[in-house]
């Protein structure tokens, strides 16, 4: 069995950013209408799904792993202005690697700034002695995010159903 004690940071910083984990209560502040932790352009109908699914998985987890299972919100550091957001979908699995998804607000794509809190979250997870990559399944169409991806040192390893699969390994 693995060592899970590996714990999170309260907040990771880049350059222009700082990454700040959300706890249950913003997550489910999320789902209401008019919240203003995020712009509205974040939350895509697959981003508001997988919120849905992080706060269930967190409900039935112990509080030393929410890290693992929630999106850490991506601020401009000039401002705090939340911007998008990034985030693992639990545990590294056997293989050591682990899922991750994220978003941007579309006033703030093509900046550069999703994939400066990608590769912050990646510095981070290359420092956690059980995880040994990072896994991305993006749907084939969505060519910004395999840009991003891309960019970040993601290759290409397959494709399942509509989604293409995208592996880091460190």
């Amino acid at each position: 069995m693995q060592d899970n004690s590996f714990s999170m940071p309260d907040r990771m910083e880049s350059r222009r950013l700082v990454l700040s984990p959300m706890s249950l209560q913003e997550l489910k502040e999320l789902q209401k209408e008019g919240q203003k932790l995020l712009p509205e352009s974040v939350l895509s109908d697959i981003i508001r799904k997988a919120v849905r699914n992080k706060i269930l998985k967190m409900e039935q987890m112990p509080k030393d792993v929410h890290s693992w299972f929630t999106y850490w919100r991506i601020l401009k550091k000039e401002d705090g202005m939340g911007m998008g957001l990034v985030g693992s979908k639990g545990l590294p699995g056997e293989d050591g690697f682990v899922e991750l998804g994220y978003g941007m607000a579309k006033e703030y794509r093509r900046m550069g700034y999703m994939a400066e809190g990608l590769n912050a979250y990646l510095d981070w997870l290359y420092q956690c002695p059980f995880c040994r990559g990072a896994r991305l399944r993006i749907l084939s169409a969505n060519f910004p995010s395999v840009k991003t991806a891309e960019s970040c040192g993601f290759e290409r390893a397959g494709q399942e159903d509509i989604y293409l699969i995208y592996v880091y390994r460190f």
